[in-house]
């Protein structure tokens, strides 16, 4: 599933993104081949702002397909925001809403989501229970949860929720264990 690899993939990105990576979780390399860990990409802004992910691995095109809708969704984002951040942050809440629908028949009501997160001390709970409520839904279904809950959020803040509540995984700074040749 070596999306990264992809020519058209890595066209895309190369025309419209930065890349980075951070280990956040543990794996071993037992023979030159990876075991255990997983991996969640972020679609970020400069400033660390997130404006989607993916919890995770994916194949090349539904990489490429979900950089495709970030990066439409950004500009629609700026047109509707003019420069208003509750404005664009709204405008990704939609977009989220919109496809926590389309592709996974949970519909939440961005309304009542909006008005409700005023009063909460626990940002993320609320994504899990409208997720567990609308039957589960798998680790995109989640995600997209996740930021219609709490739209363009810093990736210091989502980040260990992504990766051990939707992953199942845990934070580890240990370096990585490499076993045999």
């Amino acid at each position: 599933m070596n999306a990264l690899a992809n020519e058209k993939v890595g066209e895309f990105f190369n025309k419209h993104f930065i890349s980075a990576y951070q280990k956040v979780g543990t794996f071993k390399l037992v023979n030159g081949q990876k075991q255990g860990g997983n991996v969640a990409g972020y679609f970020c802004l400069g400033d660390g702002t997130v404006l989607h992910a993916i919890a995770g691995p994916v194949d090349a095109d539904t990489l490429l397909r979900e950089a495709k809708w970030v990066h439409e969704t950004r500009k629609l984002a700026m047109l509707e925001g003019t420069g208003d951040m509750k404005k664009y942050h709204h405008a990704f809440r939609k977009a989220h809403a919109e496809r926590l629908q389309t592709e996974h028949g949970i519909r939440i009501d961005v309304r009542a989501i909006q008005a409700s997160t005023k009063a909460r001390t626990d940002p993320f709970n609320q994504q899990a229970m409208l997720v567990k409520r609308a039957g589960g839904g798998n680790n995109s279904a989640k995600v997209h949860a996740l930021l219609v809950d709490n739209p363009a959020p810093k990736l210091e803040l989502i980040y260990k929720h992504v990766f051990e509540s939707i992953l199942g995984e845990k934070i580890s700074t240990q370096p990585v264990a490499r076993i045999g040749g």
